[in-house]
């Protein structure tokens, strides 16, 4: 900021570099060597847009907020979207010290203040998360009864009981009502938020729907919030910054995925095409990115247990609570990118065990893990699963599964089995699989064809999968990223030489038809050569 002009560059990286507490050490030390206020000298350097921002920034997260809702209720009118948002997304814990530091700032009582700026039964359901005392947990007893409530409180009657619905989401806590949503859905045929829209009006409509969906997921919210900034003409620049600045450290990673899921495009690229200069390129160092190339070249290049290591000493080095293996893919899905692509920083005994977790029960995978992993394998399995998820694999498996199939799993997930293939051959005259596609059907015939493929010959078990995966329109890219992730360090070389042989093409060349940009690139380098 010294002399002519100001390079303002210099300001916007170190200051996006660093976290808020290091930007209040930076101010204290900036007044001790310099004699002057920071934040005032910031405001005489910088202009317009990027002024707003950077002066956000240099804030503590809760003076943030206190400001935010101070300039929402005493300017010219008031700004109901900001009380909105800040109290129906902030915990108890936050909305406790947004009051004690308004206080202390203002001398004036926060509640009193919107009170009275604001009325009806709007004014109700903003004093009562003031209180910030919602129940804690869920209270089984009473899940039922409030979804009756609620449904007799709108559809139910000619009119509405608003007060039903303001002691019922301003009171119970998140994981509760994400409960009592789920009966409300079977009591009515319909979602929460539908019979809001019909039942309500106005900022009382707005605060609750505000409140179902930070109930459900506080990113997801806000993601909508900063999707609806930034679309159509023109930009909502506050709710942008106010967002980007008071989320930055906490779950920005969350947003950025949960904008991604909800509309088809990132908030890195929507804050890049709806914004100029150096307000953008701040914006875009708080929204961070992904260096995909790195992440790849570093990772495949890796094997499974350095992959480990790198995971443990990336939280020993930046203190970060989750995993390396949480941190990178939320950024990456960000970009686009599936779950599944970063199933190679998990350990092969936890790969791809959630094929029964969703909704159903992906037979293909539980066929062919349990087919062709030896039986060392198959016991670090059992074991990991049961550490890892506190079930035991075997129930698990057995509680989603049915007749002669689930019998072959169990037996799978306990003995070795016998290779007396050879002997049947000679007794019998033709293969064991000949006699299994007679004289069986469905799941059983699928895992028993696997088992007689796997104990011949593991490769070409897996091999079939893989070939399958590929061929015709449309990839099974859960299929190909864990047969390639999961056989990376075991067999693959011999996996290309049988795909080869097989199917008179290399896996790397249809892995190169079939996929592409730095998922392709991911792939390929795990493949290695082409075999051609």
């Amino acid at each position: 900021m010294k002399g002519l002009g100001t390079n303002e560059a210099t300001i916007l990286q170190l200051l996006t570099a660093r976290s808020n507490a290091q930007r209040q050490q930076i101010k204290a030390a900036f007044k001790t060597l310099h004699g002057k206020d920071l934040v005032s000298e910031l405001k005489s350097e910088l202009g317009g847009k990027l002024e707003t921002l950077i002066v956000a920034m240099m804030a503590t997260p809760v003076m943030f907020d206190v400001t935010s809702l101070r300039n929402a209720i005493k300017g010219a009118g008031t700004n109901e979207k900001v009380l909105i948002e800040i109290l129906a997304s902030r915990t108890q814990n936050e909305i406790r010290e947004i009051i004690k530091t308004y206080k202390q700032e203002y001398d004036h009582n926060l509640e009193s203040d919107v009170s009275g700026e604001v009325g009806g039964h709007f004014k109700e359901m903003l004093v009562i998360l003031l209180q910030a005392n919602r129940q804690q947990g869920v209270q089984e007893g009473t899940i039922q009864s409030d979804a009756q409530a609620l449904f007799n409180a709108g559809e139910k009657k000619f009119g509405t009981d608003e007060d039903q619905f303001i002691t019922i989401l301003g009171n119970r806590s998140a994981e509760h009502l994400r409960r009592v949503f789920d009966a409300y859905m079977k009591l009515s045929g319909h979602q929460i938020e539908e019979s809001i829209q019909r039942e309500t009006s106005g900022g009382l409509r707005d605060v609750l729907l505000a409140v179902v969906k930070c109930a459900r997921s506080v990113p997801a919210y806000l993601a909508e919030c900063l999707y609806n900034s930034l679309k159509g003409a023109g930009t909502d620049d506050a709710t942008l910054i106010r967002i980007m600045v008071s989320r930055s450290e906490i779950d920005l990673l969350d947003i950025r995925a949960e904008f991604r899921k909800s509309f088809a495009t990132s908030l890195h690229n929507m804050i890049k095409n709806d914004t100029t200069g150096d307000y953008c390129k701040t914006l875009l160092l708080l929204c961070g990115g992904t260096d995909e190339a790195t992440i790849l070249q570093l990772l495949t290049a890796r094997s499974n247990a350095q992959r480990q290591q790198i995971k443990a000493a990336y939280k020993t080095l930046h203190g970060k609570v989750t995993s390396v293996l949480s941190q990178l893919f939320k950024a990456w899905i960000s970009t686009g990118h599936s779950s599944s692509e970063l199933h190679i920083c998990a350990f092969p005994a936890v790969l791809s065990l959630n094929s029964f977790t969703g909704a159903g029960t992906d037979e293909k995978v539980l066929v062919e893990i349990l087919a062709s992993r030896t039986q060392n394998e198959i016991g670090e399995i059992i074991k990991t699963y049961k550490k890892e998820y506190d079930h035991d694999l075997e129930q698990d498996v057995s509680g989603d599964t049915s007749g002669h199939f689930k019998r072959m799993l169990v037996i799978l997930l306990q003995v070795m089995l016998c290779r007396m293939f050879d002997a049947y051959m000679k007794l019998s005259g033709y293969q064991i699989e000949e006699s299994i596609q007679r004289e069986t059907s469905g799941g059983l015939r699928d895992v028993l064809l696997a088992v007689g493929k796997t104990r011949i010959h593991t490769q070409l078990s897996i091999l079939k999968y893989t070939s399958l995966t590929l061929s015709g329109a449309g990839t099974d890219d859960a299929t190909l990223i864990r047969i390639m992730v999961s056989r990376s360090e075991i067999d693959l070389l011999d996996i290309r030489a049988e795909f080869r042989k097989s199917f008179a093409t290399s896996l790397h060349n249809m892995i190169k038809n079939d996929s592409s940009g730095d998922y392709r690139k991911t792939l390929l380098l795990l493949c290695g050569g082409d075999d051609a």
